[in-house]
């Protein structure tokens, strides 16, 4: 029996001490990646950590050293049991970057290799550490964002992950970097008991920016959807270059759930002729890279053989709460249907679309989520947030057409329908005074609808689609019938005569058509993603259209309630009463005005100011879209 309980003894002491080499003189080796402790079943806490890290520079030249702090905030110094600490690129936060060339405290700290040589620092006994200022080396080879990721632990069964310092950016040699003093890195030194705290409340975390993003302001060229969007990390699309010597490395990002994202290099601000990169997520889930070339109108985004696939080179891929991400390198050459991309000499407009669907295995499907491209051909080594293409012609296309549709048309149309015998006996320029302004205002309906249709063709460069939204085809039939009208006019048969009830059917019919596609063109714009109008919008759009509806029902009714008033075989009122023939029309007293036309004259008073309204409302909204990051930066200004 004796020699069995000395070998239990013996094991049991071996344990120990094995387990006393693994947690109490520093992190195991498996915690290199995740810096998990493996203290048996324990779990990091939940709370925010009463750590920090803090560095002596934000900005840090290729082979300088950087001081790193690793403690307690001042006013609540809390003891360091054990930690494992690195730096960690931004752009992959897997890779550990550096190394650490001096620790405070030989006996309580030394330097470990995980994945290069002197790359972390750990403890090397569990007892109680201050803060303490290790110096780390920046890589000669590694341009961009770091971060100092550490895992604390105050006690055995208490410890935190994540500590991170702020950003911190290797630069190159020759840039200028400003050191922050001493007195400024105010971490507790001292190893008093730490405070007792009866209640623990987590502070609410700061939302960190997606990786894409890190960088953008002073190490990447970035181009992000919709505009002023990268500094909130809310892009519906974006795509990031980051250069680093010869090596151009891309990223590109979509939200909404897209089933591609693509990035494009331009010679122009135009789709078409253009060297593309495709983002697409698979059906199995899996993420594909794929390089195209956009065709002008026809065969946007064709993957054949005119876009050699090796030219990219896929680096990571992910799907991620409905976010779709690629990261990739592009040769710094290459030839695409015949045209060099040369991407360290050359300039290129950048472009960046996303969508929902697919046209086939080979072509993606309409940019519905978001389209955009830079408003200049920039050099890709450019740092910081490049600007979009202007859209005054656009928004100008719409304004006028909203001023057309519904301003102008629907009054025009209103007086030619109910306000025929008012102001009998008054003209304007020799015409009848309802004559007269109907003839303005459907003359001005005329110029802005083909102002506004020549600003289009010149925005797009032709006849373009909208994908499955058909705004562009209502969009031209009411442009040809708004065209043809007035022509129409011209050649008018005389009143009386044969043909001029034929004329008055066709006339009321092509301007009523026109006008209700005009309108419902308008409702299909809302939906385009080039517009950036907010859904709600199609609720005043439809408010529009339930107080037009209701006026003209209004003005119906008295118009009914007059034409039962004749006396002495006269007929007091006559809204088109031309289209009912020579006889009919003969009948009409044009000497008088019609009955209740004090009343109409109030109902046209209330409707002009509010259709007035809802067309520089919707104006408005076109003018400033998108209306919410205007409104933010108003108010922020």
């Amino acid at each position: 029996m004796l020699p069995r309980k000395r070998s239990t003894i013996l094991f049991t002491i071996l344990y120990l001490i094995q387990s006393s080499q693994q947690h109490g003189s520093g992190a195991p080796p498996a915690a290199c990646i995740d810096q998990l402790p493996r203290h048996s079943t324990i779990e990091p806490q939940s709370t925010v950590p009463p750590y920090l890290i803090l560095t002596s520079a934000s900005q840090v030249r290729q082979g300088d050293t950087l001081n790193v702090t690793i403690g307690s905030p001042a006013g609540a110094p809390l003891p360091i049991g054990g930690f494992i600490l690195q730096a960690r690129q931004i752009q992959n936060q897997d890779t550990i970057v550096g190394k650490f060339i001096r620790v405070p405290d030989p006996v309580a700290t030394h330097i470990i290799s995980c994945r290069g040589n002197n790359d972390t620092v750990t403890h090397s006994s569990p007892d109680d550490k201050p803060a303490m200022t290790f110096q780390w080396q920046a890589p000669t080879d590694f341009l961009g964002g770091i971060e100092f990721r550490a895992t604390v632990a105050q006690t055995y069964a208490m410890f935190w992950r994540n500590v991170e310092s702020p950003l911190v950016e290797v630069v190159t040699p020759d840039t200028v970097v400003t050191t922050l003093p001493p007195n400024q890195v105010a971490l507790a030194t001292s190893t008093q008991e730490p405070p007792v705290i009866l209640e623990s409340k987590s502070k609410p975390a700061t939302q960190k920016l997606d990786t894409i993003y890190q960088g953008c302001a002073d190490t990447k060229l970035c181009f992000g959807v919709p505009q002023n969007c990268i500094p909130k990390g809310d892009c519906k699309a974006i795509v990031a270059i980051f250069v680093a010597g010869d090596a151009y490395t891309f990223e590109i990002q979509g939200t909404d759930k897209p089933k591609y994202v693509a990035a494009g290099l331009s010679m122009d601000n135009k789709m078409g002729d253009d060297s593309a990169m495709e983002c697409v997520r698979n059906d199995n889930g899996r993420v594909s890279l794929f390089t195209s070339w956009t065709y002008p109108k026809s065969e946007p985004y064709v993957r054949r053989s005119d876009s050699p696939q090796d030219i990219v080179q896929l680096l990571e891929s992910s799907v991620i709460d409905g976010k779709l991400y690629c990261k990739f390198r592009r040769d710094t050459v290459s030839v695409v249907k015949g045209q060099t991309f040369d991407l360290a000499n050359n300039k290129y407009n950048l472009m960046v679309v996303s969508g929902d669907s697919m046209k086939d295995a080979d072509r993606v499907g309409f940019h519905s989520i978001a389209y955009e491209s830079t408003g200049e051909p920039l050099a890709l080594s450019t740092v910081g947030s490049a600007a979009g293409a202007s859209k005054l012609l656009l928004k100008l296309h719409g304004s006028f057409m909203l001023a057309a549709w519904l301003g102008t048309a629907s009054l025009g149309i209103l007086l030619a329908r109910y306000f025929r015998q008012v102001w009998v006996g008054k003209q304007l320029g020799g015409k009848d005074i309802w004559f007269a302004y109907h003839r303005i205002l459907m003359v001005v309906t005329w110029l802005l609808t083909v102002c506004g249709f020549i600003l289009i063709l010149v925005e797009v460069g032709g006849w373009s689609t909208t994908g499955d939204n058909p705004h562009a085809i209502t969009g031209i039939v009411t442009v040809i019938l708004c065209f043809i009208q007035p022509i129409g006019a011209y050649f008018r048969p005389h009143p009386g005569t044969k043909k001029r009830p034929i004329f008055n059917w066709l006339h009321w019919l092509v301007g009523n058509a026109a006008h209700i596609l005009g309108i419902a063109t308008i409702f299909l714009a809302v939906y385009l993603q080039k517009a950036e109008l907010p859904p709600w919008s199609v609720y005043i759009l439809a408010a529009f259209v339930v107080f037009h509806v209701i006026m003209h029902f209004v003005l119906s009714l008295i118009v009914c309630v007059s034409e039962g008033r004749i006396s002495n075989g006269r007929v007091n009122t006559f809204p088109m009463k031309d289209m009912l023939g020579s006889r009919q029309a003969s009948q009409v007293d044009r000497s008088t005005d019609a009955p209740f036309s004090s009343f109409r004259k109030l109902l046209l008073g209330i409707y002009a100011p509010i259709i007035i309204l809802f067309a520089v409302a919707m104006i408005c909204l076109v003018a400033l879209a998108p209306i919410a990051e205007t409104y933010t930066t108003l108010m922020g200004a």
